[in-house]
């Protein structure tokens, strides 16, 4: 309840935070891409995790307005830093699965990015394996009209239930995030580092880009790039960042 009230407080105020995860390119051996994370702090609870209140806002119906602030705070910074001048080619934004289901969700999110005059190419959309399972063709329709747009979709989380290869098949994504406990499991097993491995090279060899998720260690990095995947993403490179700081990060870069 008493997260229900902040959650409704923040809204209201458009006081949630985005902040910025840069990703390391292994071919441009530099940081091209990011994702915006959302943060929920208050004066009575101290920080809120995303685990906690992101099921809560879906199950309520504030995921929607919640979903659209954010949408269009990542727009508004991107316009006005320009952060393609420093390197950054796209940032990744996530869609909750109740924004799947909006059958007008491709005209929701190009009025708001033209509401900023912001070139479609910035952001690249990430659906996660349990939105696509419930969302289907609604979600199929929506992205068939966005990359018209070029705008890409990536699949995010993938390995953290029982991922499903038709879902890389059927739908029209350019990237495949593999979650981070498909990355630590490898680290720990053998037979896991074996399915990573081997998830890894069947992906690429459909000719998408992979980004390994939630690296933390030296260790994970070298197998990783031994692996060959396209991207890393984790706080072994760098953590999350503030809005300033991510952007004096890529100016210093």
């Amino acid at each position: 309840r008493k997260i229900l009230e902040i959650l409704e407080k923040a809204i209201e105020t458009e006081s949630f935070e985005v902040i910025y995860q840069p990703i390391y390119s292994l071919r441009e051996e530099r940081y091209t891409v990011a994702e915006a994370l959302l943060r929920l702090k208050s004066d009575e609870m101290g920080f809120v995790s995303p685990d906690e209140f992101i099921p809560l806002a879906e199950q309520n119906g504030m995921i929607l307005r919640i979903g659209n602030l954010v949408f269009k705070n990542v727009c508004k910074f991107l316009a006005e830093t320009k952060i393609w001048e420093w390197g950054i080619e796209y940032v990744f934004v996530n869609l909750s699965v109740i924004q799947c289901m909006q059958e007008k969700l491709s005209e929701q999110l190009l009025e708001i990015m033209d509401s900023y005059n912001l070139q479609y190419k910035y952001v690249n959309l990430e659906v996660k394996e349990t939105t696509v399972s419930a969302t289907g063709k609604n979600l199929l329709k929506n992205m068939n009209k966005l990359i018209e747009k070029n705008i890409n979709f990536s699949l995010d989380d993938y390995g953290l239930d029982f991922s499903n290869t038709t879902n890389i098949i059927k739908y029209p994504f350019t990237t495949i995030k593999i979650d981070k406990t498909m990355v630590w499991a490898s680290m720990q097993n053998d037979e896991a580092k074996k399915i990573l491995s081997q998830t890894i090279k069947m992906i690429k060899e459909l000719g998408l880009l992979v980004v390994a998720e939630g690296v933390e260690t030296r260790e994970q990095s070298d197998e990783l790039i031994n692996m060959d995947v396209d991207y890393i993403q984790g706080n072994f490179y760098t953590f999350p960042l503030r809005k300033q700081d991510f952007v004096m990060f890529i100016k210093n870069m």
